[in-house]
């Protein structure tokens, strides 16, 4: 009988799915599907294109609002906001462009660790991202839509966010169904490190989106140079911002490690922002007309900043929602601590982690 053929030299020319590193498994770029090629290119365009105009409207502030008085206040207002501003701050446009800016950043930090480490919840979390740049395009625009050549970019601004962000949901929709090889080749084939991986992937997102969700509402509450912000806020916000950032570094580590009793930190520490939230909820119903009455006179007609006032109770009240949802998943990866899935993922930066 003849011999069978030698498949082995096809074998080892075909490249790896993902490859071992310090962060963990990593996809194999040369094993993309062209779904995948086809998902990368639009979000890039996408990403880009939004990251052009954004940049276009800090360089026509800069051009614009040298030594002039860009905000002023109508009567019956606090007497906190009871003076001129000059501040690039002061225009509601600068703050919308910086604000597309902190969520531009975050999209694609979910587009790349998503898709090189099929992390399934980071590309729907690009998703809520996509549908954020959105509404904030169309809330800008239906409440300051401005005149002339303000007024024409940001229609045409609008459009090109309504033309592409629809197919960027779709896509990052297929392409998430289509994910799981990773998760399959670390974990194996045991339903029960399956679902405790995909749980911990859950939590770990929605900790990374509540601090995209904590810059955005800082981006907005510095708006006018800080002049809706008391005294305290200003000191006690940036705090917050920090710590939260430093939360979700904790966090992270703590679900790679398992490390049980730090985990118990997490649960006392999230109360802080979501407390914040709560309270800037309440703060901005309660002066909700001083963002009426103050007044951008940069812009033409002039407008008011009841579209920061929006935005902030938008991403506050998110911020809320989120937590009552973290808070379960972040138990059901604490009760999986110790089942056996820090063995079979390892910790990134573990020893093991990189063989």
């Amino acid at each position: 009988m003849a011999d069978s053929p030698d498949y082995s030299p096809l074998l080892k020319s075909t490249p790896k799915y993902a490859s071992k590193t310090r962060i963990g498994n990593v996809r194999n770029v040369s094993r993309f599907t062209w779904l995948e090629w086809g998902y990368v290119l639009l979000v890039s365009f996408s990403i880009l294109g939004v990251l052009s105009l954004s940049i276009k409207s800090l360089v026509a502030f800069s051009t614009t609002n040298n030594d002039t008085t860009c905000a002023s206040f109508s009567a019956n207002c606090s007497t906190n906001i009871h003076e001129s501003c000059d501040s690039w701050t002061c225009r509601v446009d600068f703050i919308f462009a910086v604000l597309l800016l902190v969520n531009l950043a975050f999209c694609t930090y979910y587009t790349v660790d998503g898709l090189f480490r099929e992390r399934g919840f980071e590309t729907l979390a690009y998703v809520l991202g996509v549908v954020a740049v959105l509404l904030y395009v169309i809330i800008n625009y239906k409440m300051n839509p401005g005149t002339g050549s303000d007024h024409l970019f940001k229609l045409i601004r609008l459009i090109l966010v309504c033309i592409f962000a629809p197919p960027n949901i779709l896509l990052a929709i297929v392409v998430w169904w289509r994910m799981g090889r990773i998760n399959f080749l670390m974990v194996g084939s045991v339903r029960s490190l399956l679902w405790a991986y995909q749980i911990r992937s859950c939590f770990v997102t929605l900790v990374v989106f509540n601090v995209e969700l904590m810059a955005s509402v800082t981006t907005l509450a510095f708006a006018r140079k800080s002049t809706f912000l008391s005294n305290a806020e200003m000191v006690v916000l940036p705090v917050v911002l920090c710590m939260t950032i430093l939360l979700a570094i904790f966090t992270i580590l703590t679900v790679s490690y398992e490390w049980w009793k730090a985990m118990v930190l997490y649960y006392f520490f999230s109360l802080i922002p979501t407390s914040y939230y709560i309270y800037k909820i309440v703060n901005v119903v309660i002066n909700l007309q001083d963002y009426h009455c103050t007044v951008d006179q940069c812009s033409s007609p002039r407008v008011t900043y009841q579209t920061v006032a929006v935005v902030q109770l938008f991403a506050c009240g998110l911020g809320t929602l989120a937590y009552f949802g973290i808070i379960p998943v972040a138990v059901l990866t604490h009760r999986n601590f110790g089942k056996g899935l820090k063995e079979r993922v390892p910790p990134p930066f573990s020893v093991n982690g990189h063989h």
